[in-house]
């Protein structure tokens, strides 16, 4: 069973340097995703706060239940996802530039990208495109199809390019959760440019330059940005680039930590529990120390990367597994849940305390949300690892 399930869900890396740490890491953001959406759903469909439409109503039920800013706070599985993404991103070229590794080509990391992600993803729009426009069980089902295409298809070709918050200033008509994806590709293709700071020498300079970019970006987003208002800019990489940047500088600690760490896994393990508590503490009752998140984020990682017993959880087989599908896990999640909630809401009746009702939502809503996406996973994504890898493969055997 072992053998059988890394063969069909282990992850494929096109560099066949695997970072178990790292798809433990995904599995815990997706977790808060999934818990943020499925509160949410459990809000508008039992009306225990009164009727809402979230997220534009978080506000107006924020003070009525301590449920509901913890709910809410649980988005941040999307700013985890963005450290990571700019750690794994960034690691070829820092390592290229801080230890000599080969010099990734940039022809074929944009070749991994649109080979890799965008399959995945363009399939995902379609079909739910396809689910939204079907006439189920309307009357006159010609007249449904011929006006919700007529409205949509602009939307789905908007999203397709990653351009919808760009035209639209609003997420996806077509799946909501795909803003976080536009704002992955700006960063994914301005990360060469970015990746240009590990050039800098010494060390110290280098990441005293990142760490005042990224604290730079996170004091213009917490009192500039998100107050603004603007929905075209708080839907681009302006509000998530402090967490990128989070992530390059730990892919440069990781590469060259500092030595009398490395030594003593309890320290690593201690820094990880400290990061831990503080960014739990700031996110949830010091709000006005957000700024500091993306350091706390990568601290944290930092931890889990070196330490002995803050890795252990990360490292466990089927937490990985599960993590090595979260791209598909993310996709899709919000569908499935929309489509489930109405019958779970039937078989628990949200008749128990409000925390015990979202909460048992939560947990009867893993196995359907991750047996979905597993078998969505094997059709829609591994074979696209496969094929960015065989990339990887051509290309430095110069056949590419």
């Amino acid at each position: 069973m072992k053998e059988w399930l890394l063969g069909h869900f282990g992850r494929v890396t096109s560099s066949g340097h695997y970072i178990p740490e790292i798809d433990g890491l995904r599995l815990l953001a997706i977790l808060l995703v999934l818990g943020h959406h499925v509160v949410a759903g459990y809000l508008e469909q039992t009306h225990r706060l009164g009727t809402q439409q979230l997220p534009r109503d978080w506000s107006l039920i924020y003070y009525r239940s301590s449920l509901v800013g913890w709910a809410l706070n649980l988005a941040i599985g999307v700013p985890l996802f963005c450290v990571i993404s700019g750690f794994v991103l960034s690691l070829p070229f820092a390592a290229n530039y801080l230890t000599g590794a080969p010099r990734p080509s940039r022809k074929i990391y944009l070749l991994r990208r649109l080979v890799r992600l965008e399959p995945p993803y363009f399939l995902n729009l379609i079909f739910l495109f396809l689910v939204i426009v079907t006439p189920w069980r309307q009357a006159d089902p010609a007249a449904y199809f011929h006006w919700n295409f007529k409205l949509l298809a602009p939307h789905l070709v908007a999203s397709l390019a990653y351009l919808h918050a760009a035209i639209y200033s609003q997420p996806s008509w077509i799946n909501g959760i795909a803003w976080t994806l536009e704002i992955e590709v700006q960063f994914y293709l301005l990360l060469p440019l970015f990746a240009e700071l590990f050039r800098i020498r010494p060390t110290i300079l280098r990441r005293a330059i990142l760490i005042s970019m990224l604290l730079a970006s996170a004091l213009v987003t917490h009192y500039w940005i998100e107050p603004s208002g603007w929905a075209r800019l708080n839907l681009t990489l302006a509000i998530q680039l402090h967490y990128f940047l989070a992530g390059l500088l730990l892919a440069d600690i990781y590469l060259e930590p500092p030595r009398n760490l490395t030594l003593r896994p309890i320290v690593l393990d201690l820094i990880a529990l400290l990061n831990f508590v503080l960014f739990v503490y700031v996110l949830h009752w010091k709000t006005s120390l957000a700024w500091l998140e993306p350091l706390l984020i990568a601290g944290f990682y930092f931890g889990v990367l070196f330490g002995k017993w803050a890795s252990w959880p990360f490292r466990l087989r089927i937490v990985t597994l599960l993590g090595g599908m979260s791209y598909t896990v993310f996709l899709y999640h919000f569908f499935i849940v929309r489509k489930l909630l109405p019958l779970t809401v039937r078989l628990l009746p949200p008749v128990h305390a409000l925390w015990f009702g979202a909460t048992m939502q939560f947990l009867v809503l893993l196995v359907p949300v991750f047996g979905i996406s597993a078998a969505l996973f094997l059709m829609t994504e591994r074979p696209f690892m496969t094929l960015s890898k065989e990339i990887s493969r051509r290309s430095r055997s110069g056949l590419l």
